[in-house]
């Protein structure tokens, strides 16, 4: 009898199903978590879009050094659904004019078609778990369903990271570095990339990805003229810019509950580097460090919501497969991949889903995945 699983070398490991009935069961799991995120997604269409209209409006004004007047961008979002302050750097917004130009309706299917087909090549190429297992994870993801219902850039995002990841293993670490710097659209959510790489000695990468970062900072100065990190900052200052801080699934969340939060904050964010460096650097799996890094950087950033939790699919994943992790660790992967997590964060009272988000990502880091591994990678050959 063929087993449901099979590990290789854990330097490329990959986790495969058997080819007859695993196959089948697994697009049956899919459908159902589709079907599930289908019908949330009815029931809650009045938000369709509503992030979409952001980069949509935003480009119009790239360029014309108005990108971060409130007063003008709301004109225009207002066209198309609701206001939302825009937090991308002018170079993104800019690069959002090839759909531009597009009727609103028309863009709007073409950017969730757009969409769609990220998330497939991020399943389809991050190292280390079969496309499958990937495929179900992102069916039963509530927050991948909430990024396509308001029209995220957040797949965008993890299919740069898993080409980046899928460029190192073959060697190919400069283009890795170029694509790394493209997850500029989501700076914020980036902070663990630059930890993996210089915690596994990737200078090449790492030289590569500042180099083509700083780079897009200048073409930021190109597009909306020297005064744009003044006029971003003061847009950031908004009130509706991160609204309901208690209900972000990072440390921020979690330090507004606590007195003296920005120093609460600050001390869990020195611990989680510690142990996202002490994870990178004692793995050769390039699927697990890209895996911890994603999910270290969605609770490391200042500023995310339920949606963002999709970063956290590479590391559920591998958690809920991988021989050696604690059955707790296993449960509390299924039961976040599950909508609870999302529920419950979006409550008047989110302080379990925050702590069942930063709790999981820091045990991992902490404890499960890093006592699974069976080798080192050899630093001083990296590249």
């Amino acid at each position: 009898m063929p087993t449901l699983l099979t590990i290789e070398n854990v330097g490329s490991s990959t986790l495969t199903l058997p080819p007859r009935n695993g196959k089948a069961v697994l697009i049956i799991v899919a459908a159902l978590g589709a079907a599930l995120n289908l019908l949330v997604a009815v029931k809650n269409s009045t938000g369709w879009g509503e992030d979409f209209n952001q980069f949509y409006s935003a480009s119009r004004l790239a360029g014309t050094g108005q990108v971060y007047n409130w007063e003008a961008l709301r004109k225009l979002e207002d066209q198309n659904g609701q206001e939302v302050p825009t937090g991308r750097l002018p170079v993104v917004l800019f690069g959002a004019k090839l759909i531009g130009w597009l009727p609103y309706p028309l863009a709007r299917i073409v950017w969730l078609i757009a969409s769609v087909l990220a998330l497939g090549i991020f399943a389809v190429v991050w190292p280390g778990v079969d496309g499958s297992w990937m495929a179900v994870a992102l069916a039963w993801s509530m927050p991948v369903g909430l990024c396509l219902v308001l029209g995220q850039d957040t797949p965008f995002w993890l299919m740069l990271t898993a080409l980046g990841l899928f460029l190192l293993q073959r060697g190919r670490p400069q283009l890795a570095g170029l694509v790394f710097s493209l997850c500029i659209c989501k700076f914020h959510l980036a902070l663990g990339i630059p930890i993996l790489l210089a915690a596994q000695r990737r200078w090449s990468a790492l030289l590569s990805a500042c180099a083509s970062g700083a780079a897009l900072l200048a073409a930021c100065f190109l597009i909306e003229g020297p005064a744009w990190p003044l006029r971003y900052l003061e847009a950031s200052r908004q009130t509706s810019f991160s609204p309901a801080v208690y209900r972000m699934p990072n440390l921020n969340g979690i330090a507004y509950w606590f007195p003296w939060p920005t120093a609460v904050e600050i001390v869990l964010t020195i611990a989680v580097i510690c142990l996202l460096w002490t994870v990178c650097r004692r793995t050769a799996d390039l699927g697990l460090a890209g895996a911890a890094a994603a999910g270290a950087g969605l609770i490391l950033a200042h500023h995310c919501y339920a949606n963002d939790c999709a970063l956290l699919i590479p590391l559920l994943a591998i958690a809920i497969l991988r021989p050696g992790i604690p059955r707790w660790m296993k449960m509390s992967a299924v039961l976040l991949l599950s909508p609870a997590p999302v529920f419950l964060v979006t409550t008047i009272r989110p302080f379990t889903g925050q702590v069942l988000v930063v709790g999981f990502v820091v045990s991992a880091l902490a404890v499960a995945i890093p006592a699974a591994q069976t080798t080192t990678l050899p630093l001083a050959a990296v590249e």
